[in-house]
């Protein structure tokens, strides 16, 4: 029986995505809060169901099968609290994906200042900008009327004013946006969120309450160089959620019993991304990517800053967007093997017509893991749009996406995660293989010692430490010697060319030191080369040396880089 570290022991976490829902149980083993098991079904608040609560029952039925443990009573209903630890579950969460997406305008005054912010703080939720406007939009008063009435939106954010800054014309924004809503029948009319100067906020609300239901939240401008959309990504979450609780069957039911507010997925892992942000070095930063079905989630946080970006694209629902987004070629061009332009681009748009299918051949996985190479580039370099990154040195990149998890073999995420992130530095590369990362952001302000305790855990996997070397030599050049001593006392010596990628030998959990012997001038982001051995942690694929330098040049010839796809897969998978 499970040692009481807390009041609570049993925590059942309920994650609802845009395919699967899935039951995650957590319990306290030898006074630690522990990752038990979990149950899948298929999501089902869409056809034929159209009802959340049946996606969630089979999940915990699944769930019950593994544990032995009983969590619902014989009317399928939740046992909550938990009779004395040997059924039902203490505490419940729950995290979504799944939804419509949202239609947003946003307003600001200045279109680089506070327009630009608004417009930044849509980015951290699963919504689509249809309009914008700014005090110096040139269009007519009428015309703007019409714009806003006809895009239909159905979250308004308006943005303006530092606190204690320009006060008249926010309100005589206000006044039209109140003004264009009464055109609008009562039931279709927006949600309003006011995000501007807080000495306005009084009367912004009395002036749109009239009209809407407004939400004041805090400036996310308090000054003009300073963004802060830390609460109000919070308060737009809770919108959101509120108004997917209201269009989804059954969701409010299991809402009611929740120990938190239920909470978007990506909001969730930006909350403990922003956790271990304030954890390890300051100076590189946690990044946490989840290749979803519908939207890929990027979050950034070090003890400074922090960015989360809701994109609009994924591997599954969100394909489309993908594509549209994309040429063939750039997914293409990951192809370890030849396939004509229109088989690879059949299966995809076939893919988003049946977004929850699977590979079922080899040619299909590699299409996938292409797919996966050009989301992870596109990911980054919108994270590098957003956000001024001093490097792609991180410390840790945790992962998860069911293509990732569940498709690929270690060898093949691995490779995905080098050639679409393309780290600096000495970057430990962890994979959610159970996606419990935004559950354990949900737990953060009820259950704090949860998500610290698992974190720590086996739960998560360490794919592998890779040490990254850059230099100006040419490829083929041999550019240093490593030797890698075990905890045992064992070494291990290579030599390490330009242009490629070594594997060496570190069983997951174990640590070793690595001594670097320079045959050529290189750098290393954030290490001091030649003064001290590199302590180095073992992954389920090792310890990674990559020299082929950044950002990652393929070759032009198709042959030519299809060769060295092959030849850097042996090198990592030996």
């Amino acid at each position: 029986m499970a040692n009481l570290i807390t009041e609570v022991n049993s925590i059942l976490g309920i994650e609802i995505g845009t395919i699967n829902t899935r039951a995650v149980l957590f319990d306290v083993v030898e006074e630690s809060y522990q990752f038990i098991a979990a149950g899948t079904a298929p999501t089902t608040c869409g056809a034929p169901h159209f009802d959340a609560s049946h996606g969630i029952i089979e999940a915990i039925q699944g769930l019950q099968e593994i544990t032995g443990r009983f969590m619902l009573d014989l009317n399928q209903k939740l046992i909550i609290p938990s009779h004395g630890g040997s059924e039902g579950v203490d505490k419940l969460l729950l995290t979504l994906s799944y939804g419509p997406v949202e239609k947003v305008a946003t307003f600001g005054l200045l279109h680089d200042i506070s327009l630009e912010s608004a417009n930044n703080l849509a980015k951290t939720a699963p919504v689509r900008v249809v309009e914008s406007f700014g005090i110096n939009d040139r269009r007519p008063y009428h015309t703007r009327m019409d714009a806003l009435i006809n895009a239909k939106p159905e979250i308004l954010i308006f943005a303006g004013g530092s606190d204690r800054g320009a006060s008249r014309s926010i309100y005589q924004m206000t006044k039209w946006i109140a003004s264009s809503l009464e055109l609008i029948r009562a039931e279709e009319r927006p949600k309003f969120l006011y995000c501007g100067n807080r000495s306005m906020a009084r009367k912004i609300k009395e002036l749109m309450e009239k009209v809407t239901t407004v939400q004041i939240t805090n400036n996310i401008r308090p000054e003009i160089e300073n963004e802060d959309l830390t609460q109000a990504a919070l308060d737009l979450n809770q919108m959101i959620v509120k108004e997917r609780i209201e269009k989804i069957n059954g969701l409010g039911r299991v809402a009611a019993l929740c120990s938190d507010k239920p909470m978007l997925t990506g909001v969730a892992i930006q909350r403990v991304t922003r956790f271990l942000g304030k954890q390890y070095d300051p100076a590189r930063g946690v990044l946490s990517v989840d290749l979803g079905s519908s939207h890929t989630t990027v979050a950034f946080a070090n003890s400074r800053d922090q960015k989360l970006l809701v994109l609009p694209f994924g591997t599954g629902f969100g394909l489309e967007n993908a594509l549209r987004m994309s040429k063939i070629g750039d997914i293409e061009k990951w192809l370890p093997e030849v396939l004509a332009e229109s088989q690879t681009a059949a299966y995809l748009w076939q893919k988003t017509l049946f977004p929850a299918s699977l590979p079922v051949s080899h040619a299909e996985l590699n299409i996938e893991l292409a797919l996966a190479q050009h989301l992870m580039c596109m990911a980054m370099h919108e994270l590098e749009r957003n956000l001024p990154l001093r490097s792609r040195s991180f410390e840790p990149v945790l992962v998860s996406g069911s293509i990732l998890a569940h498709t690929a073999s270690p060898w093949q995420t691995l490779m995905v995660l080098l050639n679409g992130i393309q780290p600096l530095g000495i970057t430990p590369l962890v994979m959610d293989k159970h996606g419990i990362l935004s559950l354990l952001g949900a737990a953060g302000r009820t259950t704090p010692l949860m998500p610290v305790h698992v974190l720590e855990s086996s739960a998560f996997i360490n794919l592998a430490t890779v040490v990254t070397i850059q230099s100006r030599q040419k490829p083929g050049t041999a550019i240093l010697k490593a030797r890698l001593q075990s905890r045992s006392g064992e070494n291990l010596e290579v030599t390490l060319d330009q242009g490629s990628l070594i594997r060496l030998p570190l069983a997951f959990g174990e640590t070793g030191l690595l001594f670097i012997e320079p045959l050529k001038k290189i750098f290393i982001a954030d290490v001091e080369i030649g003064k001290e051995p590199v302590k180095v942690k073992g992954g389920i694929c090792g310890l990674i040396l990559d020299a082929r330098g950044r950002p990652l040049s393929l070759p032009e010839d198709a042959e030519a880089r299809r060769n060295q796809l092959w030849k850097w897969m042996d090198q990592v998978s030996g």
